[in-house]
């Protein structure tokens, strides 16, 4: 399966191919999903927030690691 995305504008009901994709797909079945574009635009887009990581520190002085107490399941 080829997926391949386009905008176009539906009139009277009818959904225009574009010329370069119309041909290759003539009297094939093809799979078609809409996604309304108005909808899209009229919400404010939020830029993701910057994650700040802080260092911190840990005093191991004096930690025994076991490690077969840690793989323990």
């Amino acid at each position: 399966m080829e997926a391949i995305e386009f905008k176009t504008i539906i009139h009277n009901g009818t959904l225009v191919i574009p010329l370069q994709y119309s041909s290759q797909w003539e009297g094939k079945a093809i799979r078609v999903i809409v996604l309304d574009d108005s909808e899209l635009l009229s919400e404010p887009v939020e830029k993701p927030k910057k994650t700040i990581f802080k260092a911190i520190s840990l005093n191991t002085q004096g930690f025994d690691f076991n490690r077969e107490e840690a793989n323990v399941r």
